[in-house]
């Protein structure tokens, strides 16, 4: 069994070790790597999934802000599982729970980098023919959901990463 909590400071080496383990050392030459360089991850939806008793980490999702034509929007990834333990709900788990807690946080909409089998059942559809482009990626693989009614409506354009200033705002890069 297992549990979701809060992605705390100190969980940095395990999520790394977990990462290189679930997609390989050259995880961090992948296109969507480049969006998440120079900013952190949104706190409050860094979570990981624990074992009952121990502790010890089994999975782990982020969300990073980002910007398309002109409007804010998270980026999820990466979300990864314990290769040993695949097929046994944490990630569906991670997915769920961080998803309801964008919507109730107010955020709109998410886009993703992934395959369409596996995250269609959290609302995710081709984000292509709905004019989004993340440049240098294979246009298949970029996924959006809505978090609110009409979240996509009018919205298209080229991902953009977007940076903390000092203050609070975001600005894009």
């Amino acid at each position: 069994m297992f549990h979701l909590t809060t992605e705390r400071p100190d969980d940095g080496p395990a999520i790394d070790d977990l990462l290189d383990r679930a997609f390989g050392a050259g995880r961090q030459s992948k296109i969507s790597y480049r969006y998440r360089q120079a900013t952190a991850p949104v706190g409050e939806l860094s979570r990981v999934a624990r074992a009952d008793g121990g502790g010890r980490l089994l999975g782990t999702i982020r969300y990073w802000n980002v910007a398309v034509g002109g409007h804010d929007a998270l980026l999820l990834g990466p979300i990864a599982v314990e290769p040993s333990l695949k097929g046994r709900g944490i990630g569906v788990a991670l997915m769920r729970d961080t998803l309801d807690a964008a919507a109730w946080m107010n955020h709109k909409r998410v886009v993703l980098v992934g395959d369409i089998g596996y995250y269609a059942r959290f609302g995710f559809v081709p984000a292509a023919p709905m004019g989004l482009v993340m440049p240098g990626e294979n246009p298949a693989r970029l996924l959006a959901a809505p978090l609110a009614k009409g979240a996509f409506d009018g919205v298209h354009g080229t991902l953009q990463p977007r940076r903390f200033l000092r203050g609070g705002g975001l600005i894009a890069a």
